[in-house]
């Protein structure tokens, strides 16, 4: 018979072996999670890493355009497609370095410089002077603007200034440019896209009575309303000249002609065959064309030598 203190001391060494063995089970268990986290970890092949680093750029570039969206709400998905030129300070090469100067314009109303292309025609004009603009997502090297300023200082000069997309901003920037610009001169105001808009609202708060206006693919229709109004609210004093490609989904030639019917302010209307939102159109050649065409008509409609209430550039259909 075991005695009483051989059974105690006994017993306690069972529970602490057991003990022993659940702690070695534990830490077994830990280190073997552990160790199967590095495993997966480190048999990751080469193949499968570039495949995550892969989705994970599409992701990066995938809410960069979405950012870019919202940003730029009158981006259209042909200008997606087709991303306007970065912007550059330098003469473009589709632009005539004879008639070609770059300006920066210095302005309480804007925090920074303004740059601007100044065109001047190749012989001296009394016509007035263009002050234009580009369009939300777009530079002064777009192509669209490119085209329109070259074929408008065949005969008339132009200053096209760089803005930013915020609309307000772009109003300071016309109005900096007019004050700049001014000095007894005879003005015009004009724009594409976006910058059409800042161009019809600053004209409506500058002192000028009497203000020519040339809106190239204005954004009549926006995502949620007719951005009617204020070409309702111009007096009976202003000229306009609407510039508008056939397919511009921004800007509807039935309901233009709407707007027209009812505006107060005297307008005329030129369609480009076959362009959108953007002016573009195929071949590039022929989009060039178009393009430098509408800044040539412009020029000759502010000179007063357009009679046509309605004048189509390209193929018709």
């Amino acid at each position: 018979m075991t005695p009483w203190y051989r059974k105690s001391a006994l017993t306690t060494y069972r529970k602490r072996k057991m003990y022993d063995r659940t702690s070695e089970q534990l830490a077994t268990r830990r280190v073997t999670r552990a160790s199967a986290k590095a495993d997966l970890s480190t048999a990751q092949t080469p193949a499968a890493s570039q495949k995550f680093e892969s989705k994970s750029r599409k992701k990066q570039k995938a809410k960069a355009k979405s950012d870019s969206t919202l940003n730029d709400p009158e981006t259209t998905p042909e200008q997606k497609k087709r991303p306007e030129a970065k912007s550059s300070a330098q003469p473009d090469s589709l632009a005539s370095p004879a008639n070609y100067a770059t300006l920066s314009i210095t302005s309480e109303l804007v925090k920074m410089p303004i740059q601007c292309h100044s065109y001047t025609p190749p012989t001296k004009s009394t016509s007035p002077i263009l002050i234009f603009t580009h369009g939300a997502g777009g530079t002064l090297s777009a192509p669209a603007v490119v085209n329109f300023c070259t074929g408008f200082s065949r005969t008339s000069p132009i200053t096209a200034f760089q803005g930013s997309m915020n609309l307000a901003s772009r109003v300071k920037s016309f109005l900096a440019c007019i004050h700049h610009i001014s000095s007894g001169k005879k003005l015009a105001l004009g724009g594409r896209s976006m910058g059409a808009r800042a161009a019809v609202i600053a004209a409506m708060e500058s002192a000028e009575d009497e203000v020519e206006l040339v809106l190239v693919s204005y954004p009549l229709k926006g995502p949620k309303e007719v951005r009617s109004q204020i070409l309702l609210d111009l007096p009976g004093k202003v000229r306009v000249l609407f510039v508008v490609g056939e397919r511009d989904a921004m800007c509807p030639l039935d309901l233009l002609e709407e707007v027209r019917g009812e505006m107060k302010a005297r307008s005329q209307l030129v369609v480009v065959s076959g362009a959108d939102h953007g002016m573009h159109t195929k071949p590039a050649r022929v989009e060039r064309e178009c393009g430098e065409e509408t800044g040539r008509l412009a020029a000759e409609w502010l000179a007063g030598n357009v009679a046509d209430a309605v004048t189509y550039v390209g193929e018709e259909g």
